[in-house]
């Protein structure tokens, strides 16, 4: 099974939708690419509006994760395992602002899964997602973020998943601005790019404005917001034009 071409995204499956709320769109999420895939399908097989939080364990097939992201099935066992091996230590990290002005700050850990188990010979992973997270998963009725999983499976970085998400949050817009501060949050970013934005914009933004021109149409522009030298904010625009032949 070869790396799907543009043209060929449509037909991949369609039907899963991954859909969490605004707090952990926006959270740190801590994933490489295979764990974002393994976590992506996981939640894909959630229903959002469902009374309680899941009780069942999620179950993900290698030759689904094959079919899914266009890859080897030799190539999906062997990420599978990777992914699974080390989800389990992972947490999604959230940064709360409050008080008066919002000068108190709590940070939160939250694991991403309370268990997980991987049939060696089966190709079979079944995970079971961590309650503080599940909460974020299910029982939505506002603030929350849902695309087609199929929209996001031609992706090879982590990066560009990530600012595709947080753009799917503004879809209705067409503009997002964030401070830098929360932006390298958000994508996990090296320290080192932290103290400098060329680096950023060099191995982060730009390459992530790319892949999401080729692989999901969605053009984006960014624009970045100094004070004095420094940059302080982004400030993306972007459209989705003609959303290719994907159903929405």
């Amino acid at each position: 099974m070869a790396r799907p071409r543009k043209n060929d995204l449509e037909n991949l499956p369609t039907g899963s939708k991954v859909t969490m709320h605004n707090t952990l769109v926006s959270a740190s999420h801590g994933l490489t690419l295979g764990e974002k895939r393994l976590v992506s399908m996981a939640v894909a097989k959630l229903s959002p509006s469902a009374a309680a939080l899941p009780v069942k364990s999620v179950k993900i097939m290698a030759v689904d994760f094959a079919e899914q992201f266009g890859i080897e099935p030799n190539v999906a066992y062997r990420e599978l395992r990777s992914a699974q091996e080390n989800l389990f230590t992972r947490y999604v990290r959230h940064i709360e602002h409050f008080g008066a002005n919002g000068r108190r700050v709590r940070v939160s850990k939250i694991r991403w899964v309370s268990s997980i188990h991987y049939e060696k010979g089966g190709g079979e992973v079944s995970l079971s997602f961590a309650p503080e997270v599940a909460q974020f998963l299910v029982q939505l009725k506002k603030h929350f973020t849902s695309y087609q999983l199929s929209k996001a499976a031609a992706l090879r970085s982590t990066y560009s998943w990530r600012l595709f998400e947080n753009l799917e949050r503004f879809r209705d817009t067409g503009f997002w601005e964030v401070d830098m501060e929360r932006f390298h949050t958000i994508m996990d970013t090296p320290k080192s790019y932290r103290k400098n934005f060329n680096d950023t914009r060099r191995w982060v933004i730009d390459p992530s404005i790319s892949e999401l021109a080729a692989q999901t149409n969605i053009s984006a522009e960014v624009e970045p917001i100094k004070k004095g030298r420094k940059v302080v904010r982004l400030r993306f625009t972007f459209s989705a034009a003609s959303q290719m032949s994907l159903p929405i």
